[in-house]
């Protein structure tokens, strides 16, 4: 796991080493074991190295190919490297990294390598015969490649903090995607919130190369698309059968992402998803799986006895972190600065990675992905209500009410403006949960939205869950909660890894159809897999989370934080009705827009801490 950099580009050799080693120096927290740079003509590569896989020297970056015509610089993980080495022949290995693999299949199948792979990644191989620069990423898009064009320079980071530390160019907002950014707390790929600075999409690879007349030249393709990988399993399946090949594909997604040379462990919250990782984990290893529990001394919210319950069952080496709320304010400044692109949720991240990396790991499992893949948020729930009540006619009667009247039903709130469009439907429904601030909204304080985002996957007649399932994917996981876990764990050197999105198991899970993915209760489908490993304490309850008082805080402890984030985005015009209101609600006891303030506050400190133009 490591931060990877360079220019393609006619700089001089001096400037362009320069800023390559600014860019590496940037995300040194990436990479804290060793860093390289390398300078070949128009080329300059740039890596930072978390030894994870094979800690020998041999396996710093960037690295070249036998014969010296490849060089290559890699980010991520590659799980099934020891049965991809034995597809390349003779070619004269001089490490055991999943690096030198890599490079190996590139030489002997090109692009079409990327389709053997397992694991998260983000590399860059450069051809200096035919001086072209191959870029790509993963699937899912768990490891991040952002770049910027212009000048006749492409520059590539992994992190946008660094791309600015090349001082190649000027960091501009993209004052446009500010409506997708306030709806969703994200843009979508490829765009960032900054002008021209763009992301290579999870599943896409590209071609760049410098043109005689200085122009950049990139070409990007798609190699995984998920609707494309998903096969049809509606076939004479009994459920029994689907329970069997579910626990199968899913303990060899937490087996193969076992391969390390360092301590490594797991994230124990004590629910569903992180327990069945621990479950599996204990099947394949001899030695106690260690574990770790981040909570806070607060009974209503702690899921501390959780915990305890599976690292008892399973007799892991388990460590319980206590964080006190005066332990975690002190975190929210720095987690702040940590950020690589603006997001509400980043801080809680950042908290638990530090507190795991600080108890002696430099890789650890985490349960991410289980909700969505086996429909464990509420929404599930609450969308099929919806389907039901239109099923029977329901809400094209409450349709037919004026709006005035649905009103006096149902005053404020989320449900309130769902009631009041003219279609009452799940698409509607879905689109208005997942987003903090609501089209009105934007409407009321004059804020154009021409930037609205489509429903990437149309909703089929019956399979509702696995339609929620893919937006879910796309509109949440990936763009926010990935992009959070690899900017705040990475913060702190410490690798995360994700078997619930191995690849084979979401593109047979969401291929089922939803007679097999009930949501009573919630991820049965998992539930019936793990059968007696998971304890019924451990689903047959009410789900948690971790939780802090941030709605006093945003009024009291974190006030000055709040003002500073705040006063930076009154420097966007087109913002300022909007926090108007907001700064009125922040003055009252019950400020139920705290959340949205937050947003706000984020986005402003990613301004300063940047130095974005606004």
């Amino acid at each position: 796991m490591c931060g990877i950099n360079g220019i393609l580009g006619q700089l001089e050799l001096s400037q362009s080493r320069q800023c390559v080693e600014s860019m590496n120096k940037k995300m040194a927290h990436r990479g804290p074991d060793a860093d390289g740079v390398h300078q070949s003509g128009i080329i300059t590569l740039g890596h930072r190295r978390l030894s994870i896989i094979d800690l020998d020297i041999r396996g710093n970056q960037p690295m070249h190919s036998f014969d010296a015509r490849y060089t290559i610089v890699f980010n991520g993980e590659i799980y099934n490297f020891q049965t991809l080495r034995s597809e390349v022949g003779d070619y004269p290995f001089s490490s055991k990294t999943d690096t030198e693999v890599l490079i190996a299949l590139y030489i002997k199948f090109g692009s079409s390598m990327l389709e053997k792979l397992e694991g998260m990644f983000a590399l860059a191989i450069w051809d200096s015969i035919e001086e072209t620069l191959f870029l790509a990423r993963d699937r899912y898009g768990k490891k991040p490649v952002y770049y910027w064009v212009g000048d006749g320079q492409f520059v590539f980071s992994s992190e946008i903090r660094s791309l600015i530390a090349s001082g190649l160019f000027q960091p501009r907002l993209n004052v446009e995607l500010l409506p997708e950014f306030l709806q969703y707390q994200t843009v979508f790929d490829p765009n960032t919130l900054l002008k021209d600075v763009y992301q290579l999409e999870g599943g896409c690879f590209a071609n760049v190369t410098l043109l005689k007349n200085g122009g950049i030249q990139f070409r990007s393709s798609q190699y995984y698309k998920r609707s494309e990988a998903i096969v049809d399993h509606n076939t004479a399946q009994s459920y029994g059968e689907v329970v069997k090949n579910t626990r199968s594909l899913f303990d060899d997604a937490v087996a193969k992402r076992l391969v390390s040379d360092v301590d490594f462990g797991a994230f124990l919250s004590g629910g569903v998803d992180s327990s069945a990782v621990v479950a599996v984990m204990s099947k394949y290893l001899q030695s106690p799986v260690k574990t770790f529990h981040v909570y806070f001394d607060e009974s209503e919210f702690s899921e501390l006895r959780y915990a305890e319950l599976i690292a008892k069952k399973f007799k892991t080496d388990h460590t319980n972190i206590l964080i006190t709320p005066e332990n975690f304010l002190e975190e929210v400044s720095p987690a702040l600065e940590a950020i690589d692109h603006p997001s509400a949720d980043g801080v809680n991240t950042y908290v638990v990675s530090k507190y795991t990396r600080a108890a002696g790991i430099k890789m650890a499992l985490s349960g991410l992905g289980g909700d969505e893949i086996f429909a464990g948020y509420d929404v599930f729930k609450r969308l099929a209500e919806i389907r039901k009540l239109r099923k029977f006619g329901l809400l094209q009667l409450w349709e037919m009410l004026p709006v005035s009247v649905r009103s006096s039903f149902i005053k404020q709130g989320k449900m309130a403006e769902l009631m009041a469009l003219p279609l009452v439907d799940e698409v509607s429904a879905y689109a208005l949960f997942r987003r903090f601030f609501s089209n009105s909204e934007l409407k009321k304080f004059g804020i154009g939205n021409n930037h609205e985002t489509h429903w990437s996957i149309g909703l089929g007649s019956s399979n509702l869950t696995s339609w929620i399932g893919n937006e879910e994917v796309e509109r949440y996981m990936k763009p926010v909660l990935l992009r959070d876990t690899d900017q705040m764990s990475m913060a702190h050197s410490l690798e995360v890894r994700v078997p619930f999105l191995d690849h084979k198991l979401t593109d047979y899970v969401m291929s089922l159809p939803d007679q097999f993915k009930s949501h009573r209760p919630g991820k049965k489908l998992l539930i019936d897999a793990m059968g007696e490993d998971l304890p019924r304490e451990i689903w047959d309850r009410k789900k948690m989370g971790f939780v802090f008082p941030w709605k006093s805080w945003v009024n009291g402890e974190l006030k000055n934080s709040v003002d500073e984030g705040l006063t930076v985005v009154e420097q966007i015009q087109s913002l300022r009705p909007l926090l108007a209101e907001l700064r009125k609600s922040q003055m009252m006891n019950e400020n139920t827009q705290w959340y949205k303030l937050w947003l706000l506050t984020a986005l402003g400190h990613w301004i300063k801490n940047n130095k974005v133009e606004v």
